[in-house]
């Protein structure tokens, strides 16, 4: 390649600190195929017309998909700008964190809470659905603020909000979180809270996050008819087009490197392709520990045998790997044969249940008396 030994980093990094040289390689930003084969199909669904509501990228840990979120985030806020000149207030895109709960289930009031912090809600320890006793008489002590808010007063203010900032898109890094619950039953919830959101704000959900999102597509029919999923895949060792990109991407970190001289990773990229399961953010995440160690050292560059002291165990690959190849299986499409099938047992079924005759007039016994009104009166009509 051409330029693969020119480096891309300022020189005067080279005389910061360790903290700032490992910050800036944490910070910068890697043009891969994959990433930008998703980001196109997710543009591509965010501003359809008659797109889907929810768009799901699904992908293992460390493939990129967090950079991917916020590359979509500034996008759109590119792709809006007009409408953030014409209206200072309007908010119309919007990004935050699913963030994992402290119990057993996932808190739709803290992500509320989140929602209303990005649209600028000062006010948001103040909703509640309607004034308590406490605060229609004299001498009654009010509780705390938070004690006032309810799941259901900050779902509300957050769809008017959404609304009223004239948000179109609503980007949620994390989104596997959403489906924590301690039971299964409670999945359904989940499902219609979102489904509600979208209806009510009239907004573009972007979900992110594992292939644990995939319960949606699983469990719930009538988000599937609002959704699309976009498959942010790691890069695969058998395929000769996901090695040469991966190589790309490697040189391209390579360069990155803030040391004296920059290690030559080209040469092991095999190597690194195997220790990294073919993520590039498991790549990265690596190489910025053996930066650190290796400005710590004092070294002035560092090779493959240094870089295995701080790569990931081989049972830890082997774990994420797994999880990958279970999220890869479940992506696959069932065959169409399959869906015939179904239709055809379904009609088979309904074709094999009876009709319900019409019910039988019970017939009165010999000598029993028909129900019928007795005449009042004597025979002239005089009561």
């Amino acid at each position: 390649m051409k330029n693969a030994h020119t480096p891309l980093f300022p020189s005067q990094l080279l005389g910061a600190s360790t903290e700032t040289r490992v910050q800036y390689f944490r910070n910068c930003r890697i043009e891969h195929a994959n990433q930008q084969e998703c980001f196109v199909q997710a543009m591509s669904a965010i501003n359809s017309a008659c797109g889907p509501r929810i768009i799901q990228i699904v992908g293992p840990t460390g493939a990129g998909k967090s950079n991917l979120a916020q590359k979509i985030y500034q996008a759109l806020l590119e792709q809006y700008r007009d409408l953030i000149d014409k209206d200072p207030g309007a908010v119309p895109v919007a990004i935050l964190d699913a963030i994992a709960p402290n119990g057993s289930s996932f808190n739709w009031k803290d992500f509320y809470v989140r929602l209303l912090e990005k649209h600028g809600d000062v006010l948001i320890n103040r909703k509640m659905l309607m004034p308590r006793q406490h605060d229609l008489f004299e001498g009654h002590s009010a509780p705390l603020p938070l004690e006032r808010s309810t799941t259901e007063a900050l779902r509300r203010t957050s769809e008017k909000t959404l609304k009223n900032r004239k948000t179109r898109v609503v980007v949620i890094d994390e989104g596997h979180h959403i489906l924590m619950v301690n039971d299964p039953k409670r999945l359904e919830f989940q499902f219609e809270a979102l489904k509600s959101l979208t209806i009510e704000s009239d907004v573009v959900i972007v979900l992110v996050g594992t292939y644990k999102l995939l319960a949606i597509r699983d469990q719930s029919g009538q988000l599937v008819r609002r959704s699309e999923i976009v498959h942010f895949p790691r890069y695969n060792l058998r395929n000769k087009e996901d090695n040469k990109n991966f190589h790309k991407a490697l040189i391209e970190l390579q360069r990155q490197l803030p040391l004296p001289i920059m290690p030559n990773l080209r040469a092991q990229a095999r190597y690194y392709f195997l220790k990294s399961g073919g993520s590039i953010g498991i790549l990265k995440d690596w190489l910025s520990r053996c930066l650190e160690h290796a400005i710590l050292r004092g070294m002035r560059t560092f090779d493959h045998t240094f870089a295995e002291e701080f790569a990931l165990s081989n049972k830890s690959l082997i774990t994420i790997l797994d999880e990958a190849i279970d999220g890869e299986i479940a992506l696959e499409d069932a065959s169409i044969d399959e869906v015939k099938a179904l239709l055809y047992r379904l009609a088979i079924k309904a074709s094999s249940v009876p009709a319900k005759l019409p019910a039988k007039k019970k017939s009165a016994k010999v000598g029993e008396r028909k129900p019928v009104r007795d005449k009042t009166g004597d025979e002239h009509g005089s009561k």
